[in-house]
């Protein structure tokens, strides 16, 4: 790597966290009865700091697709599999995932 490069990474933000990639496993009125629960649950992470952003995917045609994607702070990926078990919907079997971890490297982010 040539000392420019070096340069530029060396200023990047080089912060890690964990993609929680979640898939349906069950129809969606499935899911009502346990939604309370789920909601709850990632309300918790938020408060304590452990949920980064999450939310629902949509189709190009403005539809839900019952795929999400969560953000975690998460020192391992042990770690971020075991939150990520502990969400109702899995539990219950309603949901599968599989997490990646990410560098963000560039942008800017203001969230609240």
């Amino acid at each position: 790597m040539n000392e420019r490069v070096e340069a530029l990474l060396a200023q990047m933000m080089q912060r890690e966290l964990f993609v929680v990639f979640s898939e349906p496993n069950a129809e969606p009125a499935r899911l009502r009865p346990h939604l309370e629960a789920h909601l709850e649950f990632m309300i918790k992470l938020e408060e304590a700091g452990v949920l980064f952003a999450s939310g629902p995917l949509f189709s190009a045609d403005g539809i839900m697709t019952g795929e999400g994607i969560t953000l975690l702070r998460a020192a391992s990926f042990e770690e971020a599999r075991t939150i990520a078990e502990r969400d109702p919907f899995v539990r219950e079997g309603l949901r599968t995932f599989s997490i990646k971890r990410w560098t963000i490297n560039e942008g800017r982010i203001d969230l609240s």
